[in-house]
């Protein structure tokens, strides 16, 4: 290695760290909650910053590890799970959706590679990364709970709906990060020796418990029990870190049952003045409990407690949770008798669960057995390849037993299946197969210190698998992104370096980043461009609508709404002709699609063409026959009464 290449080296083991920070904290502020909105922005940054990666690899100035087996497997399955995701969009019900999803694959394997070089960094890249993820997750933990507390940093919408929910827009992802901040926490107080490790850890232990409570997210407690006890096996000195998470969260329980007491703070719909006056309170108490926690680990000595008084220290803490157990139990017989007859009409019921603390003591599904069912018909009817990627919430009218939408069957097995049939299941399971047996293979070849770094981010992964099988997390770029960030480098932690890549591959990389930039902003552009044919519609502006919606269509083929924009600009301007065939073209490109023959059926509504919408709605009703657009005496009633006319049916004789 020449000095031109060490210096280059050099400087990129502070820009790559730099880079993995800045994209860890845009993600989990600005992930764009389940939907699009940061695809473009959040995932160009992303792909450009792999794609920088990957030409310094073929210049030999960035290193990339080389996979053992397990790593190897993951890596091929999660690109073959991308590229067989681009592929539903061949037979999708709704191709935009398909390439949206396919956008969004495309962007994690981008994190995925960021992942890579950072774990092959000289030094202590795990520990590095565990550092930079505590950081930002304490800072998405302290940011949700200022919004709390002082209402108007909260969400717009938060007196509808108290759940927290801060940056992330979606309480039980946020659950998830705060179930990861557990596992970065214990590392925090019981490994990390430096003068600030031990207190900003039990800070970060006490946030994360505030957090999960008033998210009021039972999958949350779930998987942060299972984080906590994971990461305890994995420590060394699991008693110790054990009695200082007791003396962490210990405050935050406090203060979250107090915040249980006021309606206004866990109900939906309290006044606003009852949110202010508590929020203010709950601060107040919330630094309180923060004082507790660094006076507790200040003073309570724990290591001459554990190294003294061992057993004692674990007969109290076994104590302690058996009684936390038997308490709660007995609670449960006394409130509902028969806890196992009450936990399976629980379960089995598709009863909607209030946003309440007394939410967290049921187990209602909130229709997800309905939705798994559902998914579960839309795979039968679809097993070789499903019916597209993010298409179960079209896929799902031709099922569904009411009306109320839902995008997905918050379950990523069932999603997956349902999705992309069989084979996206089978790449999906040999992804979480190979991640799996790739970290457990990282743990065991690690030195103490990375060790237990890598063992604390495992608290992500984990959190996020336990997740996914009951909600849509991966609809979540916020949490997303960082997990398969943060898998990549489990992946490979450790591992010695590839093989540069060849100089020619350059030229490769930027041919190919180029156009999944492309498929990045292409949708984002052909929607800002059908906006723009609306706005100037409405100001008359007919010629530069038209030239709008033509835009937008070829930005976005795949999608129907410039098609509907064209329809409207071709109605405003009397060309009734025209304004039909674009909205027989949206059929067409998405014939099982019950929106496009609805759209079509209310056109030949107003243009009195009730033959020919009845047939449209007949077929939107075929589709979606349990949608509230079909009631008593609807467009398609009447339709169908004069198509029915004995005297003069509107189809003729």
């Amino acid at each position: 290695m020449d000095a031109a290449q060490r210096g280059a080296r050099s400087g990129l083991a502070v820009a790559i760290p730099g880079a993995t920070g800045a994209l860890l904290i845009w993600a989990l502020f600005a992930g764009g909650g389940s939907g699009t909105d940061a695809t473009a922005t959040l995932g160009s940054a992303a792909v450009i910053v792999a794609t920088l990666l990957m030409i310094g690899w073929a210049r030999g100035v960035v290193v990339f590890p080389r996979l053992d087996r397990p790593g190897l497997v993951a890596v091929v399955a999660a690109a073959l799970l991308v590229a067989w995701t681009g592929l539903t969009v061949w037979w999708s019900i709704a191709g935009d959706r398909s390439f949206d999803a396919l956008a969004k694959g495309l962007v994690l394997l981008a994190f995925g590679a960021v992942g890579l070089a950072a774990a092959a960094l000289p030094g202590r890249p795990v520990r590095a990364l565990a550092l930079l993820l505590a950081a930002a997750l304490g800072a998405v933990l302290l940011w949700a709970l200022l919004g709390k507390a002082v209402p108007t940093l909260g969400p717009d919408d938060a007196g509808r709906v108290t759940r927290l929910r801060g940056a992330v827009g979606y309480w039980n992802a946020l659950a998830l990060l705060a179930d990861a901040a557990l596992g970065l926490g214990l590392w925090l107080v019981a490994t990390v020796r430096e003068r600030f490790g031990r207190p900003l850890g039990a800070l970060l232990l006490y946030a994360a418990t505030l957090v999960i409570l008033l998210t009021q997210s039972r999958s949350g407690l779930v998987a942060g029990l299972a984080v906590v006890a994971l990461v305890l096996g994995l420590t060394t000195n699991r008693v110790e870190a054990a009695l200082l998470a007791l003396l962490a969260s210990t405050p935050g329980l406090l203060v979250a049952g107090w915040a249980f007491t006021r309606p206004a703070l866990v109900e939906d719909g309290g006044a606003s003045a009852a949110r202010v006056s508590d929020g203010a309170v709950l601060g107040v108490l919330m630094v309180l409990g923060s004082i507790a926690v660094l006076v507790a680990v200040r003073m309570v000595p724990v290591a001459r407690l554990v190294s003294t008084r061992r057993q004692a220290v674990v007969r109290g803490l076994l104590g302690t949770a058996v009684l936390v157990f038997a308490v709660g139990l007995l609670g449960l017989v006394a409130a509902v008798g028969n806890p196992v007859t009450w936990v399976t009409s629980q379960v089995t019921s598709v009863g909607e669960v209030s946003n309440g603390p007394g939410r967290i003591g049921q187990f209602e599904t909130n229709s997800r057995t309905v939705w798994w069912g559902e998914a579960w018909q839309v795979f039968r009817a679809n097993p070789a390849g499903g019916t597209g990627a993010s298409t179960f919430e079209i896929a799902r009218k031709r099922v569904r037993s009411n009306a109320r939408n839902v995008s997905e069957p918050h379950s990523l097995p069932l999603q997956l299946l349902s999705d992309t049939g069989l084979p996206g299941f089978l790449l999906g399971l040999a992804f979480v197969v190979g991640v799996a047996l790739g970290i457990r293979a990282t743990l065991g070849r690690l030195e103490r210190d990375e060790r237990a770094a890598a063992a604390s981010l495992t608290a992500l992964p984990l959190a996020f698998g336990l997740h996914s099988l009951v909600d849509l997390d991966l609809d979540f770029l916020a949490v997303a992104a960082p997990t398969i960030l943060v898998c990549a480098a489990l992946l490979g932690a450790g591992r010695p370096a590839a093989a540069r890549a060849g100089g020619t591959m350059t030229l490769g990389v930027v041919v190919a980043a180029s156009a999944v930039l492309w498929v990045l902003v292409a949708p984002g552009l052909s929607s800002r461009a059908v906006d723009a044919a609306y706005r100037q519609s409405s100001d008359a502006d007919l010629g530069a609508a038209a030239s709008s919606s033509r835009r937008a269509q070829r930005l976005n083929p795949l999608a129907v709404a410039p098609l509907y924009a064209r329809a409207t600009v071709a109605g405003l301007a009397r060309n009734a002709g025209a304004a039909e065939t674009f909205l027989v073209q949206a059929t067409r490109l998405q014939p099982a699609n019950p929106a496009t023959w609805y759209e079509l059926g209310i056109f030949r509504y107003v243009a009195g063409d009730l033959c020919g919408a009845y047939f449209a709605f007949n077929a939107a009703y075929t589709l979606d026959p349990k949608s509230s657009l079909f009631y008593e005496g609807s467009e398609l009633d009447r339709a169908r009464a004069a198509v029915n006319d004995p005297l003069q049916p509107a189809c003729g004789r």
